[in-house]
């Protein structure tokens, strides 16, 4: 009996180990999101409007849009697209990257892309159109935009 017991182990201890062929290994990463937009005005020139005069594509600000995923730009007016003065106000329209926008609802989206940006961003020129009437009360005629981003 012993004999066998010992031939028993001596067989189970030279069985070679089974092994598998292969194996794998699942590499993971995070990336989190990067959403910015900012405003740059021209200086001089956006806060500065000779509202007596006509203007044409006249360069107010470049906006850039920053972001690594699918993103919406909005742009709202708080006037819905006029320079409010004490007394009286004066219509104006915008080009955005060379587009007319309608803000005459109040809001509009700009930028609607699923193409991500670079690490800089992407430039876009804001531009200002209107038709000056000499005859404005005197006065200091606003309007504020507000740029948005966001992912759709």
């Amino acid at each position: 009996m012993k004999f066998i017991l010992t031939l028993a182990v001596a067989a189970f201890i030279s069985l070679p180990a089974m092994a598998d062929t292969t194996g794998t290994l699942t590499l993971t990463g995070t990336v989190d999101s990067n959403m910015a937009i900012v405003v740059t005005p021209v200086d001089g020139v956006y806060n500065d409007l000779d509202l007596l005069n006509d203007a044409s594509n006249l360069k107010v600000a470049t906006v850039t849009e920053i972001s690594n995923s699918a993103y919406t730009v909005t742009v709202s007016s708080d006037n819905s697209s006029e320079l409010a003065g004490p007394s009286d106000s004066l219509a104006y329209t915008l080009t955005y990257d060379g587009a007319s926008i309608d803000l005459t609802s109040g809001s509009a989206v700009i930028t609607n892309t699923t193409t991500v940006t670079d690490a800089d961003g992407l430039d876009k020129d804001l531009n200002i159109s209107y038709t000056g009437n000499p005859a404005l009360p005197s006065g200091t005629y606003t309007d504020t935009l507000t740029f948005t981003i966001a992912a759709p």
